[in-house]
């Protein structure tokens, strides 16, 4: 049997409240969500942000959000980005015919170089940070640095906030201090509802106003919208369930550490690793083990491996062990 580990999904399904939610929302599946619907959703959203209603704007999936603003903004002038980052952020930055810049995150701490980053960011019309990054696993902002990104940035400064929840970190609410700035996250990885795709933005009036058209598009299904109001009406599951992770994340940093891993700091469900076999995803995958394979942006080296169950997570460490013992 295939251990899926390459996702960064939630392997504990969500409350059977939320299931029932997604049940009842299929009778109305011959019908797109109405906007009663999704004003209701926003409204679920707006109190677990702790922001006004008229600062949020959901849609179908943040992989699609997150697309649909760099090429929006991309028209605007050039965009900063950083290395690495979330694929889709840069697959979405380097098919565009603008000018794209990357800074590249330090060597070996992979910190947010601050100095180098505010000075390509200055003229630009987009600057997009992951943070928590991915695939490091690192929490690159914190109040001050977003502050003065946002001050020292005549554009958008962007930052996908996807696995937040395991952080316990945002900066969500600074929305309403800078109209500059956008926050995005989803319900799919803390909330365990990746498969429901419902992704969602914080942001000022004019920032929205230049994605209203696009509303009803990118509006999430019924089923989608009917689950997340109920999985935000039962917040102290979620956060069991991240503390579960979390206690698994530093279970699984030991375990490989004690096998002479190098494994990076994390503040998601997830765990950037070096080990000192090449090509160590595909001798994973061979194992029945699959691992995400960042390869194109480090050495074949590296591994990004999800938190999944505990026994999810020690048939991973049978299998790192037996690869790492490869001659």
């Amino acid at each position: 049997m295939v251990t899926e580990l390459n996702r960064n999904e939630l392997s504990y399904p969500p409350p059977s409240g939320v299931i029932g939610a997604a049940r009842k929302g299929l009778q109305g599946v011959n019908r797109y969500a109405t906007a009663r619907e999704i004003a209701e959703l926003k409204s679920a959203l707006s109190g677990y942000c702790g922001i006004a209603e008229e600062f949020i704007f959901v849609t179908s999936g943040v992989e699609i959000l997150l697309g649909q603003l760099i090429q929006l903004f991309a028209r605007k002038g050039g965009i900063v980005i950083i290395d690495p980052t979330f694929f889709i952020i840069a697959r979405v930055a380097e098919s565009l015919k603008t000018g794209l810049r990357k800074v590249r995150l330090m060597r070996p701490s992979l910190d947010l170089p601050m100095e180098p980053l505010i000075a390509e960011a200055r003229d630009a019309a987009l600057v997009v940070i992951d943070s928590p990054n991915n695939p490091t696993g690192r929490l690159l902002l914190d109040r001050e640095s977003t502050r003065k990104i946002c001050e020292s940035t005549k554009g958008i400064l962007l930052v996908d906030e996807s696995y937040c929840e395991f952080a316990g970190f945002s900066v969500i609410d600074m929305v309403k201090n800078y109209s500059n700035l956008i926050v995005t996250r989803t319900m799919s990885k803390a909330f365990g509802l990746a498969g429901l795709k419902v992704g969602y933005m914080a942001a000022a009036e004019d920032v929205l106003r230049d994605l209203s058209s696009l509303e009803v598009a990118l509006r999430p299904t019924t089923p989608s919208a009917y689950a997340t109001v109920a999985a935000l009406k039962d917040i102290e599951y979620m956060k069991n369930n991240a503390a579960l992770v979390g206690k698994e994340r530093e279970r699984v940093s030991r375990a490989a550490s004690a096998m002479g891993v190098e494994v990076y700091p994390s503040s998601t469900n997830f765990l950037l690793m070096r080990t000192s076999q090449t090509n160590a995803a595909r001798k994973l995958k061979d194992l029945e083990v699959i691992v995400f394979d960042p390869s194109n942006q480090f050495s074949s080296q590296f591994i990004r491996v999800s938190i999944g169950t505990p026994d999810e997570n020690n048939i991973f460490l049978s299998a790192l062990e037996k690869v790492l013992a490869m001659e």
